[in-house]
């Protein structure tokens, strides 16, 4: 900057001393006239001093990407119209229903080879004993052993020591040994087994349990047990079919 403020100067210095310099010879032939002459000042040039240089400080620059608002951005299409309120209330959810245990199923009961169809006590003071009438279609049925327990279950014996065990034997037939039948030689009393439980019945066995067993060394029932209550005494008849 100062050097072409010099270099100004000095072309201006240079063109005022050209027309005084070609002059010379016309002011010889004309008057002289007075010319202003200008005076060339002397040039001041300023000492540099350093300026005081402002820190920049650094910004973030600007990103492209829209700082996330809750408005929701412009869109060309025209605003559709608010949903109308609903009036009536919500269905509360459906609870699922509880699951209910299933029934449960009956045990079936046991099937027997033999079944009681009637029973019943005949008094007769002094007797205790048991008379069957074991059928199988319209047979009787030998050799079906039968035995007599006590309530837990035990084999009963008599005063011998001999288990109340027997067999069912042919059919025999008798007259008025049956209290709810009328026995008589044409209609007689019909039996095919008997079992003397009178040792036990005396000792206070009470009930006397019979059952219809596999044999006589086999305990395994097939009927179910045949309860009987003596009392004073008696003939207990049982009326019985086999498969």
């Amino acid at each position: 900057m100062n050097k072409f403020l010099f270099l100004l100067l000095l072309a201006l210095a240079a063109l005022v001393a050209l027309p005084a310099c070609s002059a010379v010879p016309f002011v010889a032939q004309n008057e002289p006239t007075e010319t202003a002459t200008r005076r060339i000042r002397p040039t001041f040039t300023p000492k540099p001093r350093p300026t005081e240089t402002e820190e920049i400080i650094p910004t973030e620059e600007p990103t492209e990407e829209p700082e996330a608002t809750d408005e929701p951005a412009p869109t060309e299409e025209p605003p559709t119209a608010a949903p109308k309120p609903v009036t009536k209330a919500p269905k509360p959810p459906s609870q699922p229903k509880a699951t209910q245990p299933p029934e449960p199923t009956a045990v079936p009961k046991p099937a027997f080879a033999v079944n009681v169809t009637s029973q019943y006590l005949c008094e007769q003071e002094g007797i205790y004993e048991v008379a069957f009438n074991l059928k199988q279609g319209k047979g009787f049925p030998e050799g079906i052993a039968f035995a007599a327990f006590d309530g837990a279950g035990n084999l009963l014996r008599d005063g011998a020591e001999k288990e109340m065990v027997s067999v069912t034997y042919p059919a025999s037939q008798s007259t008025g040994s049956n209290c709810r039948l009328s026995g008589s030689f044409d209609t007689p009393n019909v039996d095919n087994g008997k079992l003397d439980v009178a040792d036990a019945a005396r000792r206070g066995v009470s009930p006397i349990i019979i059952r219809f067993v596999k044999s006589p060394t086999d305990m395994t029932p097939i009927s179910p047990d045949i309860p009987v209550n003596f009392g004073k005494g008696g003939r207990y008849w049982v009326f019985a079919q086999m498969k």
